[in-house]
């Protein structure tokens, strides 16, 4: 048993423990709190930066709109300025310390609008249905698969051989009511029956629809800018060599009228089936421009119509 006497040392051990462990407490708080300042401070830096690109983005969607605006609307095509948009963002790093942005213009009258398949009384447009088929096969993709697309967008409840009503989709894990109505943007197309993201997007295989369709224009095809598959669209009996000669003939000089597609080797026979599906200008444009400053990344995606020598947003998107 220890003595009284013991205690003074006792006190003196338990102090200096107590001091210790006091002082171990004072550096982890110390630590942790220098830790979470350097956090904040990162992250304020990353949405300072994150907030410039977005501004730097939104920037390159203005000057996008500003080439679209100043361009002659008589007709539009591969050799104006609003299509080189993507060379000359190249330079936009002149206009902004530490930054700059990227992107392209595309002109939404290249593709097939899919709202253009139903008409205002709810019929289906078979013109434009047979289009679609063909752009399906070329694309290599099963044209059957329409079916499901024009029960989605009809106002009925008949299915189709391979579609799919009311029925089909209440019935699903997560179940969801058809459109019966035009579609709001083409990402709707993954609801839709027998159409896959490998249908929609492609595969290394297979290209898919995406890049290929719309919801934005006046449901004629520009055949100054159209695709190979869509010019091959337009009727069974164009070929692959006939949407190639509008291809070369429209890179020596722009189709300044619809008749002047009489021109082309082929097409003069065709031109009365296509006539009233086609056009040479646009006034529904999709502007994509991804911005960058320092190690920030800000992506708009955006389409705009052109009204006169303005352009009204119909779709934006930031990410």
């Amino acid at each position: 048993m220890n003595s009284i006497s013991d205690w003074p040392g006792s006190q003196k051990g338990v102090a200096l423990v107590l001091t210790l462990l006091i002082l171990t407490l004072l550096v982890v708080t110390g630590l942790q709190l220098n830790r979470a300042m350097r956090v904040e401070a990162n992250l304020a830096g990353n949405f300072r930066d994150l907030t410039q690109a977005s501004c730097i983005a939104q920037s390159g969607v203005e000057i996008a709109r500003a080439l679209i605006q100043e361009d002659e609307p008589s007709y539009d095509a591969l050799d104006e300025r609003w299509a080189k948009f993507e060379i000359l963002a190249v330079f936009s790093s002149q206009l902004f310390n530490e930054g700059h942005f990227a992107g392209q213009i595309a002109d939404e009258s290249a593709k097939f609008n899919l709202n253009g398949l139903i008409d205002q009384y709810g019929n289906v447009d078979q013109k434009k249905k047979n289009q679609l088929d063909r752009l399906f096969s070329v694309l290599g993709h099963d044209p059957k698969k329409v079916d499901a697309l024009l029960d989605w967008l009809d106002p009925d409840d008949q299915k189709r051989p391979l579609g799919a009503e009311r029925e089909y989709y209440i019935n699903l894990k997560r179940p969801y009511a058809p459109k019966n109505g035009p579609l709001d943007s083409l990402g709707e197309l993954l609801l839709i029956k027998e159409i896959d993201v490998s249908t929609f997007q492609g595969t290394d295989e297979r290209e898919g629809l995406k890049k290929y369709l719309t919801i934005y224009s006046d449901r004629k095809i520009n055949i100054n800018t159209a695709s190979l598959p869509v010019l091959m669209s337009l009727s069974e009996r164009v070929d692959r060599s006939m949407a190639q000669a509008v291809l070369d003939y429209r890179q020596e000089k722009p189709f300044g009228k619809a008749e002047d597609l009489r021109s082309v080797p082929g097409w003069d026979q065709v031109y009365p089936e296509v006539s009233s599906e086609i056009t040479v200008g646009s006034n529904f444009f999709s502007v994509n421009v991804l911005g960058h400053y320092r190690d920030a990344r800000a992506v708009v995606q955006t389409v705009v119509k052109r009204e006169g020598r303005k352009t009204r947003v119909l779709y934006w998107k930031t990410g």
